[in-house]
């Protein structure tokens, strides 16, 4: 099934679409599937096409508009794609910047490639995402910037430096860029918003990417010490929560976490 065969009539026709990165599964996909409820078009953007077109039909058949696009957010062709996926379904109102890895691995057994990677998906895609996604939303004078950042942003985590250093510039990031389109806003430029969302230990794949099996046995063991993980849809909540406040109220920095999750 190609992506285009993957959009249906939207329950707001009037709503401005919202673009997911990493939508393919966890809280890409349930934050595609929260807004997607609400009646708002979205364009899933994800690197496993088997799985993004998966959750584009499930919207498809619970009454929404979804258009996958398979692809990966350090091409920009790929955002560009979805960037005109979103401009066909009225317009883009909502990027919510998810996608990112977590390659952890002992310090002397790291790979200097596998650093690169990280940095290029977790940081330079989501900028890729966000410089596309800018002159749209400038001239229409509105929307949301939703980035996924982390908790390990915040702290630190055993054997995980460059991962942190990706969530760190990410929140660091969206508290500047909400500052440069808060003064527009200021000056009478409408209204865009960034949010930034920082979620400790939630049960997704992520844990499934890491290489280095040792290190992967660790993190599975510490996310299981937590008693109740926050869930992908818990994230997606708080999401739409961002996206659907007033236009004067901007909801800039999120940390949530599993109420038993003690750092």
């Amino acid at each position: 099934m190609e992506p285009a065969d993957l959009m249906t009539n939207s329950m707001t026709q009037s709503t401005h679409a919202a673009l997911i990165t990493g939508a393919s599964g966890g809280i890409g996909a349930a934050t595609a599937r929260q807004l997607a409820a609400q009646g708002r078009p979205v364009v899933l953007l994800g690197r496993r096409a088997p799985e993004l077109l998966a959750v584009a039909k499930q919207i498809q058949d619970q009454g929404g508009t979804a258009h996958a696009v398979p692809g990966d957010v350090t091409q920009e062709d790929s955002v560009a794609e979805a960037i005109k996926a979103a401009e066909d379904l009225g317009g883009l109102q909502t990027l919510v910047a998810n996608a990112g890895i977590m390659p952890l691995a002992p310090l002397e057994e790291s790979d200097l490639n596998i650093w690169r990677q990280t940095v290029d998906v977790n940081l330079s895609g989501l900028l890729h995402c966000v410089h596309a996604s800018l002159p749209l939303m400038l001239k229409q004078k509105r929307g949301d910037i939703i980035l996924i950042s982390s908790v390990a942003g915040r702290q630190t985590f055993p054997e995980a430096s460059v991962y942190c250093a990706t969530k760190a510039a990410v929140t660091h990031f969206g508290d500047c860029l909400r500052v440069d389109l808060a003064r527009r806003a200021s000056e009478g430029g409408g209204h865009l918003r960034v949010g930034v969302v920082e979620p400790g230990i939630v049960m997704t794949e992520l844990v499934d990417s890491i290489p280095h099996a040792p290190m992967r046995s660790a993190v599975e063991k510490f996310v299981n010490s937590v008693e109740e993980p926050l869930q992908p849809e818990d994230v997606a909540e708080t999401i739409a929560w961002m996206v659907n406040a007033p236009p004067h109220v901007s909801i800039n920095d999120v940390v949530i976490r599993p109420t038993a999750m003690t750092r």
